[in-house]
């Protein structure tokens, strides 16, 4: 059973579902428009029996199942997600949409957070450590988040942990931790942005205004609408004059 399906034949489902229904319609493209329509269906049939389908199904009901108060169904649906597929973009999705259910968010938090002694990931305390930061329990995030070996974290991993140090005013600290991830050249996604943005705060608050400029102009020149940088950074410089 395939885990992790390949993008690129999203694009290719895609394309072929198109032209399969323009060529079934077109005189003397019927064959071509068959082949088309059969493959793009393989490629779809194969992504919903695959690992990463069902994982990000049962993530998504166990939000549905937190909303109602079935929190053993839910944390059972979650455990289960983790163990099919490993995907911290479906996780950070996840929580993207605020819970409205906090009481049984904190149930569920309890609940994988016991799960831990027996069932211990990386991936799988990221996700834990997700359901505390929600609830505002940030010093539970952080013992979490700090019992994975650096070795072991990843970029996202290491961006919660930061942001959540950060938050708890621990700047020295956060800025240990983002530093693992401080990309030697210009940023190319969000989570090195986000990781230059966080260092670059982080020294802002401790008053070292020309290394917090020298991080968030990296930022800047990537995306000036990111974390308001280019307000933070006119700010600084009219604080400057």
């Amino acid at each position: 059973m395939i885990r992790k399906f390949p993008r690129i034949l999203f694009a290719v489902m895609t394309v072929g579902y198109i032209f399969a229904i323009f060529s079934l319609f077109l005189p003397g493209k019927y064959i071509y428009g068959l082949i088309s329509l059969l493959v793009a269906s393989a490629i779809n049939l194969t992504y919903l029996s695959s690992r990463e389908y069902k994982a990000l199904g049962s993530l998504n009901n166990a939000k549905q199942f937190i909303e109602k108060n079935k929190t053993d169904t839910a944390a059972k649906l979650i455990i289960k997600s983790a163990k099919l597929n490993e995907d911290e973009d479906s996780v950070n999705k996840f929580f993207s949409k605020p819970i409205k259910n906090i009481e049984a968010t904190k149930n569920v938090a309890s609940k994988l957070n016991a799960v831990l002694k027996e069932y211990d990931t990386p991936y799988f305390r990221y996700i834990t450590a997700g359901f505390y930061y929600t609830i505002g329990d940030l010093k539970k995030v952080v013992r979490i988040l700090n019992e994975i070996p650096e070795e072991k974290r990843t970029i996202k991993i290491t961006r919660l942990l930061g942001s959540t140090l950060l938050d708890l005013k621990e700047i020295d600290k956060s800025i240990e931790v983002l530093s693992k991830f401080d990309p030697p050249f210009p940023p190319i996604n969000e989570d090195e942005l986000a990781i230059i943005y966080g260092i670059g705060i982080d020294y802002l608050n401790k008053g070292d205004k020309e290394k917090a400029i020298s991080y968030l102009t990296k930022v800047e020149a990537k995306n000036s609408k990111f974390g308001n940088v280019s307000k933070i950074l006119s700010k600084i410089k009219e604080e400057e004059k």
